[in-house]
């Protein structure tokens, strides 16, 4: 039986925005280099690593596909129209 509460979901895996911009445009012509957080600043404080934890979803034998797998999805149902 699953435990009552509230659950955090998202794919699995972590990525930094840099990550997720390489994995977008990988099959491209662009290029993508880092950035550091100090070239764009930011009046609300923002931690270096602040990652939700799953491990409450998982317990259930939920399945929960990595941000790669997720990202291919989504592209491949842009394309499926």
């Amino acid at each position: 039986e699953a435990e009552y509460g509230i659950y955090h979901l998202s794919n699995d895996e972590t990525a930094t925005w840099f990550d997720f911009a390489k994995e977008i445009l990988k099959d491209t012509a662009v290029e993508v280099t880092p950035v550091t957080s100090a070239e764009f600043p930011q009046k609300a404080y923002r931690p270096k690593h602040s990652v939700m934890s799953l491990a409450k979803a998982k317990a259930t034998g939920f399945v929960i596909p990595s941000w790669q797998e997720a990202l291919r999805q989504f592209q491949r149902s842009l394309t499926e129209k």
